[in-house]
């Protein structure tokens, strides 16, 4: 292939994907519209307290009776499943499987208070109370249908999230290849760390 020909793909090209300098005016304006949305239709609104509520009232209970002798154990694998879900809920909304009309902060996309509240409370719960295995991968099953099948219904009801091409059931794998993948990981280390010792 001579070189004319290569300029003349890579001008073709030119014509047909947008420049990254495009991409980012595109963004810019994005930011904008959405932050207009969110001071205007979200902020102060009884979601957005709601969403805050979530945020904080969680951690409290779960302070209470969260294991403390336990504690950099059960919190290594709270970090691993809330950076699970922060990561699948970016993934998920800027794929457009799914979308959250309101937002507590306008400028992180993903429904903070699964991602970094709810989530990471409940399973560091189910995480500290089971102590095998097989109990937990049962416990883990049930409290992620529940999760999904009551928690996230609740969710959409309110208005709060809206499926577009994701189903429920997607969720319920999520939980458990999640949770297997985490507590394996804080396992692993755990005991990597006693034989070093």
């Amino acid at each position: 292939m001579n070189k004319s020909s290569v300029e003349k793909i890579g001008d073709e090209m030119a014509k047909d994907y947008p420049s990254f300098q495009e991409v980012q005016n595109v963004r810019e304006k994005f930011k904008n519209i959405s932050y207009q949305h969110w001071v205007n239709d979200d902020l102060f609104t009884w979601k957005w307290w709601f969403l805050l509520f979530l945020s904080i009232f969680p951690w409290i209970v779960w302070w209470k009776i969260v294991d403390k002798r336990r504690l950099p154990e059960i919190l290594m694998f709270g970090l691993i499943m809330a950076t699970f879900a922060f990561l699948l809920d970016n993934i998920g909304t800027d794929l457009m499987w799914w979308e959250y009309p309101d937002k507590l902060l306008q400028m992180i996309p993903p429904l903070l208070p699964a991602d970094l509240t709810l989530v990471p409370c409940i399973v560091m719960l189910i995480y500290q109370w089971t102590k095998t295995w097989k109990s937990f991968l049962l416990v883990n099953f049930i409290v992620s249908l529940w999760s999904v099948y009551l928690g996230e219904t609740f969710f959409i009801w309110l208005d709060l999230y809206k499926l577009l091409e994701w189903k429920l059931i997607y969720s319920v794998l999520f939980y458990n290849i999640g949770g297997t993948i985490a507590r394996w990981l804080v396992l692993k280390t755990f005991s990597i760390s006693k034989k070093a010792h």
